[in-house]
């Protein structure tokens, strides 16, 4: 198919074909004479008949940051409906601030926007010529300065690849990446389904680079062991599938990898029957604290035994409120006797009840009530001491130290992992997190606020934090080192934490799968193998 696109904008004005190419660059002292004729053999490979602005190839240094603008104006001859640029004013603005926090914001260069798997395979491999930096978007949950932004970059941003295709034979769904876990759930509800998937209907599928952590995870493991298949774009814009099959080393390391080996497209994962949910949300005020900490413990102990329950903490201390959202995945009309430890402490309200469906369920939870979040991570194991109320008084004191801070707040999410959590992997292939087979704590320290000339400050702080709350709980002798990649702060070793045979297994794979290391050198932005 041929296309010949005129560029939107009027900067654009002065054009080069494709036929004029390799004669233009080959006068501009900087570039190799072989970056024109790979171009012109690439986009004529493509069937890309098309006309690109002279202007933006002057000055070209082959690899170095100023092909991002060669890069964007290619995309834009190729696709423009698919491409937003600074020129197209609050489209661009609102494209480049689709994140969950400001902190993450970034100004690319371009937004390239993907319907088809052809057109990530046809910018991946355009990239793997020009050495322009990019990074890559799904829902935009990260927090993070370049995990899924770029300053000056290209953005790839997936979210308009949303399609949900249940298949009721193999019980399994595939998932496009452009979709959120609201959309997911929502369309699994005529089927009476769910899949291991996100606790927060906005967050978007990349959680599963990370492991993710869900609802559903005391009974059916993290959401990335329940992936039966990956559908990757690698560096050279070839399309794989990784699974127990095929490609299976790649498959293990993408369940907690992040961005470093390839651009998923799509993930198919196994489908559970489920209709109606118990659960809801549970109030104390901050005076509870210690109660509540000690509720945790005792929940592990005993009440999480019960694989069909799951609780998630959202405590506030700086704001006198303590939520925790409580669900069951069973056929329940009343209160689940794995609930016992936290209605015992007298609550401010709760809501739990019956649901007909789990999107119901978790589409109420506690207000996000500051723009500007970030957080850091500690791992703790259970013990039959008071460690995790001395945990959260710790935490509780650090969090004093925001209210110099213009809306400042913390928000503790102690997150209780179970043994049978862990065990799962024993039977869906393995994963490269190098996980104890022991009962344990995944402590999010979150903290928010309002104004960016206080980001530096509130960083420091959540530094300071998590290493308090480290030094704690090595010297109980109840520490472990690992780190979860969804929940850790840029500064955190998270794939180091893996072990050194994982993290060199990694390595070894992206060596197999991106031998010019596209993905850690192109891609910056997330946790690297480099």
């Amino acid at each position: 198919m041929q296309h010949a696109v005129m560029m939107r904008a009027p900067a654009y004005a002065l054009l080069l074909t494709i036929a004029a190419l390799s004669t233009f660059l080959s006068c501009v002292h900087a570039a190799p004479p072989t970056l024109a004729s790979k171009l012109q053999g690439y986009l004529a490979s493509h069937g890309v008949n098309a006309t690109v602005p002279a202007t933006a190839y002057a000055s070209q240094t082959y690899g170095a940051p100023n092909t991002v603008a060669l890069t964007c104006a290619i995309l834009n001859a190729y696709r423009d409906k698919d491409l937003v640029t600074a020129q197209d004013g609050q489209e661009y603005v609102s494209e480049a601030q689709q994140h969950w926090s400001p902190t993450a914001w970034g100004h690319p260069n371009c937004i390239f926007e993907p319907t088809t798997i052809p057109e990530v395979q046809f910018f991946v491999g355009l990239l793997a010529i020009t050495g322009a930096t990019y990074a890559i978007r799904s829902g935009g949950h990260s927090p993070f300065k370049d995990f899924a932004s770029t300053d000056n970059g290209v953005l790839i941003a997936m979210h308009q690849m949303k399609t949900v295709e249940y298949d009721a034979a193999s019980e399994t769904v595939r998932l496009s990446m452009g979709n959120t876990w609201e959309d997911v759930y929502g369309a699994l509800v005529p089927h009476q389904r769910v899949v291991v998937g996100g606790r927060l209907p906005p967050v978007g599928m990349a959680l599963i680079t990370g492991g993710g952590l869900s609802h559903y995870s005391n009974d059916k493991g993290f959401a990335s062991d329940n992936v039966v298949d990956f559908e990757l774009v690698l560096a050279d814009g070839s399309l794989v599938h990784a699974n127990a099959t095929h490609n299976s080393d790649l498959w293990w390391a993408m369940k907690a990898g992040q961005n470093n080996f390839a651009i998923i497209t799509h993930i198919t994962t196994k489908a559970y029957p489920l209709g109606a949910v118990w659960g809801g949300l549970r109030q104390w005020n901050a005076s509870q604290l210690d109660a509540v900490s000690d509720a945790f413990a005792e929940y592990q102990r005993e009440g999480q035994l019960d694989t069909k329950s799951s609780v998630i903490p959202d405590l506030v201390p700086t704001n006198g409120t303590l939520f925790i959202t409580l669900i069951y995945f069973g056929p329940v009309t009343e209160r689940p006797k794995a609930f016992d430890p936290f209605y015992r402490i007298p609550a401010v309200s709760d809501n739990s009840k019956a649901h007909p469906n789990f999107l119901d369920l978790i589409s109420v939870g506690p207000p996000q009530v500051v723009p500007r979040f970030s957080y850091g991570f500690s791992n703790l194991y259970l013990d039959n001491s008071t460690t995790y109320r001395d945990v959260m008084r710790l935490c509780a004191q650090q969090g004093e130290k925001m209210k110099q801070v213009n809306g400042g707040t913390q928000v503790l999410i102690p997150q209780p992992i179970s043994k049978s959590m862990i065990d799962v992997a024993q039977h869906t292939g393995g994963r490269p997190q190098g996980l104890k087979s022991r009962a344990q704590l995944w402590m999010n320290m979150s903290w928010g606020w309002n104004l960016a000339k206080d980001d530096a400050y509130v960083y420091a702080l959540i530094k300071e934090t998590y290493e308090k709350v480290d030094q704690l709980t090595k010297s109980r002798g109840l520490y472990d080192p690992y780190l979860f990649l969804n929940d850790a702060f840029p500064d955190q070793k998270v794939l180091r934490s893996y072990g050194e045979d994982n993290f060199q297994r990694m390595v070894q794979v992206s060596k197999k799968y991106d031998p010019t290391q596209m993905f850690q050198k192109q891609v910056p932005g997330g946790f690297k193998l480099n």
